[in-house]
């Protein structure tokens, strides 16, 4: 197998690798990884490969591993490729990074005929043109002058291997011909519109490149600078400030991390990590001392990155704004995270001042200002408590009792462990609950329905939006009612056919807004659906209908089905009447045409 996987990388001797294996401390190696325990001469461990709670994961002194659980051993490098999902040769290039080892091959890729040349390199050949075009293209004064407004010096833009795709439809295509078109245009590199242009993606715009763990150029982001684009071909006003390159076989979005490869480098055992919006809040910081930034890739957080993050250290800290919208990206980073935490990993929030973001405090205030709002980060504990608590009342039971329907579904998906035996004594204190019988219902939910995730909690409305926080949505007598058989009975809602769904799903306001959540979460229960309004002006109400019992009936189906047909009616009116009013301004015969059909169909 070796041998095979080396012919594919180059033919790295194998003389390299068994000295790797050897020289490699395994116990450091895993110890990064693992809270390791000593038990004579050997470490021990939970095993990261399976679930358990006795450690059964031995690291033995002569370099090897193995579980008396599930029967995992191996050396460095198989650890590492199953810890991180990497080929063997991958592996070996990560293993001789740690060591401050170069990887020797027998021949070098710029020597290869075109037909041999991969996405990596083309991506690699990408990045070192768009450097030289920041330091001898014409544009290259202005984009080095917008990055020493910003505090980047050109030793700091050359570690992170800042250029500049200049402006110009085919410049790059044009460098890079010995690859070829299709393989620029699977790397990323290039696009094709509707007509079948091929051109330049990046194009009047600072570019930062996206390194996968082991330093190995994977993709690109762009951002617009001021005074790009003097020819009139860079980008036009309206198009967006940064743009990502796209997903490709080297690229995922949803795993990559920018600046993690970078904060490795300088630190190779960082205490933690800090989750930052952008690449220049990345950059910025590092300016400042800070080299323990990472960025998302233009999508929210997610478990992957998490998992990853977790991997290097056991302190995460994400860094979002104050605003409504940070706040649900926090909310949507809880989600994510609660799978991977534990007493041992912490995930913890920093909300920052309207107009602010951790480059302009880092240059404002210092790095060790910004260091001191991380030290007082709130816990990802204390933040989901706090957001399912927003706009309950818990002087009242029911109140109290919605607060645990909410809570315990994403509490139920946390590990078993310390942390959470504390969320939940922590939840029954807020509720007056006993933890016990929590702790019961948590069980009954994963034997049961599942770990079903929620939607987050949404901010409560300005203040000019209404005069209360909780003050009720305004809903008509014929709505409540309908609102009332679904908050208590989602199912009800769940055998509608699509048909009969259409009129629910188009309706205004509140009862439109259930019934599309009911369509898009047809596993949701009552609490889903109360989680999914909380801080909103229309929780009030929904806790109102869900305490209300439901009358006594022989036929609940029937009444909803009647309701149904009463909102296709009035839905058919209204377009009898756009109709009319547009054939009326129009004159035209077609409309009156349409106008006339419609009556005939009884609209």
């Amino acid at each position: 197998m070796f041998r095979y996987a080396l012919a594919m990388v180059g033919l790295i001797p194998q003389s390299f690798i068994n000295s790797l294996i050897e020289r490699a401390n395994l116990v450091e190696i895993v110890g990064s990884r693992l809270q390791l325990k000593r038990a004579g001469g050997n470490h021990i461990a939970p095993c990261p490969f399976h679930e358990e709670k006795t450690p059964s994961f031995h690291v033995y002194p002569d370099g090897h591993y193995h579980c008396f659980g599930c029967g995992a051993h191996g050396t460095a490098l198989s650890f590492l490729m199953e810890m991180d999902g990497l080929a063997f040769p991958e592996a070996v290039e990560s293993l001789a990074s740690l060591m401050g080892l170069e990887v020797p091959r027998s021949h070098d890729a710029e020597r290869r005929p075109r037909a041999d040349l991969g996405l990596q390199e083309a991506v690699a050949a990408a990045s070192q043109q768009f450097q030289r075009w920041l330091g001898d293209h014409a544009e290259g004064r202005a984009a080095s002058a917008y990055l020493e407004r910003r505090g980047i010096s050109g030793a700091l833009a050359r570690d992170f291997g800042i250029g500049l795709a200049p402006s110009g439809w085919e410049l790059l295509k044009t460098a890079l011909a010995r690859f070829g078109e299709e393989k620029l245009l699977g790397a990323g590199l290039l696009a094709k519109n509707d007509r079948g242009r091929v051109y330049d993606r990046f194009r009047g715009r600072i570019v930062f490149p996206i390194r996968n763990k082991l330093g190995k150029e994977i993709g690109f982001g762009g951002r617009v600078y001021e005074g790009s684009g003097p020819d009139g071909t860079g980008p036009r006003e309206g198009e967006p400030k940064y743009i990502n390159s796209p997903e490709t076989d080297l690229f995922r979005k949803g795993q990559e991390l920018y600046g993690l490869y970078e904060a490795r480098r300088a630190n190779r055992q960082p205490e933690c990590l800090v989750v930052v919006e952008g690449y220049m809040d990345v950059i910025g910081l590092a300016a400042q001392g800070f080299h323990q930034a990472v960025a998302t890739l233009g999508t929210a957080i997610g478990e992957a990155h998490f998992n990853r993050l977790f991997r290097t250290v056991d302190r995460v800290v994400c860094c979002f704004d104050g605003d409504a919208a940070g706040r649900a990206a926090a909310w949507k980073a809880v989600e994510a995270a609660f799978p991977a935490l534990s007493e041992r990993r912490e995930l913890r929030f920093v909300f920052l001042p309207e107009g602010e973001d951790p480059d302009t405090i880092a240059r404002k205030r210092g790095a060790a200002y910004f260091r001191n709002l991380l030290d007082a980060a709130m816990s990802a504990g204390e933040y989901f408590l706090d957001s399912v608590s927003r706009g309950l009342d818990l002087d009242r039971v029911d109140h109290r009792a919605t607060l645990c329907d909410i809570a315990l579904p994403l509490v139920a998906r946390l590990p078993d462990g310390a942390l959470r035996a504390l969320l939940l004594r922590e939840l029954a204190t807020r509720a007056h609950a006993d933890a016990a019988t929590l702790e019961r219902r948590r069980r009954e939910l994963v034997a049961g329905a599942g770990k079903r995730q929620l939607e987050p909690p949404r901010q409560a409305p300005s203040p000019g939006a209404s005069s209360r926080p909780d003050a009720p949505a305004p809903a008509s007598k014929f709505d409540e009612f309908l609102l009332h058989r679904f908050l208590k009975d989602p199912a009800l809602f769940a055998d509608l056919s699509k048909e009969q769904r259409q009129p629910l799903l188009a309706a205004e306001g509140l009862l439109g807004e259930v019934a599309r959540y009911l369509d898009e979460e047809p596993r949701a229960d009552t609490a889903a659906l109360l989680g999914r309004f909380v801080g909103e002006p229309a929780h009030a109400l929904l806790i109102e209908l869900a305490a209300r019992p439901l009358p006594v009936t022989e036929n609940l189906t029937g009444e909803v089905l009647e309701c149904v047909d009463r909102l296709r009616a009035r839905e058919r009116r209204g377009q009898r009447r756009q109709l009319a009013n547009r054939a009326r301004q129009t004159g035209s015969l077609e409309d009156l045409r349409r106008l006339r059909d419609a009556r005939g169909a009884g609209a």
